[in-house]
């Protein structure tokens, strides 16, 4: 599936921004923009070979600068929250900008969702480039991130990452697309089946950080529980967002599903990282404008996001791995969205 390239307007400071587009045999539809490395559109069939766009967005590159919601968006350097905004590595301190509260959460103020990625075809691929100074958002090296995409007619998109450092730097890269399997603008986030391949997840506290040390627990008995497949609507209320745990890195593993039973459509997430973050989007902000001219908003007006992911503010928890990457290291991360009707 060769993708094609054209013209998405330009940001504030002049530079022009690029859209690219896949459509493979099947009659799915994906297109992504420099800016953030932001997924922007997924049009998907449904049994009845309806066509509708799943992936919620904006219609302009003004839109997302200036609404800067992360949406669709790549994340980085530290995807989540990181504890106190500092962190030590190699006996020295490092103070991060702290734009929640005392702590960080995806990067900083201005983490890589808002950064203008240097995008070109390569091949099949559409391949998107970021060089963070050293020093921005207190992050320590120059850090060179490649975020390829690509989508096959097996129906999956496929996201990898690449990454190298001239110092140890922690990282933790990702993405922030939000689905909604009814189309972007529907609403009913409710209607949505859940299944996530895991018994254990991170417990938080108030701040939406991991307690202690870094604590893994059973999902057993507890809402977040969702080896069997799960209606949104019986948890969305009560449920802020949750990291659920895999073991090792590096490894393709299956880790979630999520499922419309009245369309047929259906996405399974497949990734080599240690976690999956789930969120319904409890915390999105009400009456956002929207492409097409959705209205989104919280809960059953936004839409679910399945982020693959290292475990939270590992570089802070001794009982998780610490996500440093060294100048002699290559960071790389795989995650697979597939999309299917039954």
């Amino acid at each position: 599936v060769i993708p094609t390239e054209e013209p998405f307007g330009e940001i504030k400071d002049g530079r022009k921004v690029k859209r690219f587009t896949f459509t493979n045999k099947n009659n799915i539809t994906v297109r992504i923009i420099s800016y953030g490395a932001t997924i922007t559109d997924i049009l998907m069939p449904d049994k009845n070979g309806v066509i509708l766009d799943i992936s919620l967005g904006f219609d302009t590159a003004a839109e997302y600068e200036d609404r800067h919601t992360k949406i669709g968006a790549a994340l980085g350097r530290i995807t989540e929250r990181l504890k106190g905004a500092k962190f030590t590595i190699d006996g020295v301190e490092y103070n991060v900008s702290a734009n929640e509260g005392q702590n960080q959460v995806h990067g900083g103020f201005y983490g890589f969702d808002s950064k203008l990625f240097d995008a070109k075809i390569k091949g099949n691929k559409v391949e998107m480039t970021y060089v963070s100074p050293d020093g921005e958002e207190g992050f320590p090296g120059e850090l060179t991130s490649v975020i390829s995409f690509q989508l096959t007619n097996e129906n999956e998109l496929i996201l990898d990452y690449r990454a190298t450092t001239t110092k140890a730097t922690p990282i933790n890269l990702s993405n922030h697309v939000y689905f909604n399997l009814e189309g972007h603008k529907a609403g009913k986030n409710g209607d949505h089946l859940i299944s996530v391949f895991s018994d254990t997840y991170v417990p938080i506290d108030e701040a939406l950080l991991p307690k202690g040390d870094g604590e893994l627990a059973t999902v057993n008995g507890t809402i977040f529980d969702f080896q069997n497949p799960t209606l949104v609507r019986k948890v969305i209320n009560d449920f802020i967002v949750s990291c659920y745990s895999f073991g090792d890195r590096g490894t393709r593993k299956h880790v979630a599903r999520l499922e419309n039973p009245t369309n047929g459509r259906y996405i399974d997430v497949f990734t080599t990282e240690p976690g999956l973050d789930v969120y319904f989007s409890s915390r999105m902000k009400p009456n956002l404008y929207g492409k097409d001219g959705a209205m989104y908003g919280p809960f059953e007006d936004g839409g679910v996001c399945l982020i693959p992911m290292q475990l939270p503010s590992g570089i802070n928890m001794p009982n998780f791995p610490d996500t440093i990457l060294r100048p002699e290291e290559i960071y790389t991360q795989r995650t697979i969205y597939k999309f299917g009707v039954k």
